[in-house]
């Protein structure tokens, strides 16, 4: 079992112990549950001699309603009487069992402020809203979208939602139109102006996860301007030292550093491009 996320999973097989395969060899421990840390691989192995279906699933509860769990089923056993038809009774469960899990990140430094919010809607319906400002918020700009994740591994997230910008390059641009002039701001990675023609815009997008982690977002607004941004959060550099990084077409780029105080706080510095350098606090929820 390789686990490819930045997450925990103690996974727990019913009716069943089995040996953790390691460097103990013959005196490899004998588990139900076991413990996968992010990016680590286990191997595992039991006797198949039971009858009937068992559940293996993530004991982290809103992991496993998110679909982080499998019924190992015996051939030729006997049907379950409490289970007539498994098919109808895993629908369902799941209709009855739609959680809603959510995570919220506020980023104070001393050259901006960064919010994130994440609410899960059952196991693939997301809204992801972001939003980032120098102090006097003459500078800002956010980001509100909806969408569900599809496939098998829920790679890719196709989402609707919209775009509000404020910085020097939308209020140069509305003033040269206003003066009927020609508006020379700087150009994106496809040729296109900066600043998108209204502060505000409905957009449509993708994201998908690369490898190593990496989040790629490609989105086009009402007024055709399209951005594509590769990020990556929680890059874990020691036990408690995260990086991160952020880049895009409009030519913008970010990075910082976090160092974990405890589960909810931790130190951050960072620097962006047009921001600067700044440091401050991260609160988690």
């Amino acid at each position: 079992m390789y686990n490819n996320s930045m997450m925990r999973h103690p996974m727990h097989l019913h009716g069943h112990d089995f040996r953790l395969i390691n460097a103990k060899g013959e005196y490899s421990p004998l588990k139900n549950v076991v413990d996968i840390m992010p990016m680590e691989t286990d191997t595992i192995e039991f006797a198949a001699n039971q009858d009937g279906d068992w559940f293996f699933h993530c004991h982290i509860l809103y992991h496993m309603m998110a679909g982080m769990g499998r019924v190992f089923s015996y051939e030729n056993s006997k049907p379950n009487p409490e289970l007539p038809n498994r098919k109808l009774a895993w629908k369902s469960f799941m209709k009855d069992n739609r959680m809603i899990s959510s995570m919220a990140m506020l980023d104070l430094n001393s050259n901006k402020i960064h919010t994130e919010t994440m609410t899960m809607f059952g196991p693939r319906w997301v809204n992801l809203n972001e939003f980032h400002s120098n102090w006097d918020f003459s500078h800002f700009d956010g980001n509100f979208k909806a969408g569900r994740f599809l496939g098998k591994f829920q790679w890719a997230l196709p989402y609707a939602g919209f775009r509000i910008q404020n910085n020097h390059e939308i209020m140069g641009r509305q003033m040269a139109e206003s003066m009927d002039m020609d508006y020379h701001g700087r150009k994106t990675w496809f040729g296109q102006q900066k600043a998108s023609k209204t502060k505000g815009a409905v957009i449509v997008g993708m994201q998908y996860v690369l490898p190593m982690l990496i989040t790629a977002d490609a989105s086009i607004d009402q007024n055709g301007k399209v951005l594509l941004e590769f990020q990556r959060e929680d890059i874990p550099i020691s036990r408690r030292l995260r990086g991160n990084f952020l880049v895009n077409s409009d030519g913008e780029f970010s990075t910082g550093l976090r160092y974990i105080v405890q589960k909810w706080v931790s130190i951050s510095g960072n620097y962006d491009n047009e921001m600067g350098w700044g440091a401050g606090i991260t609160l988690m929820y």
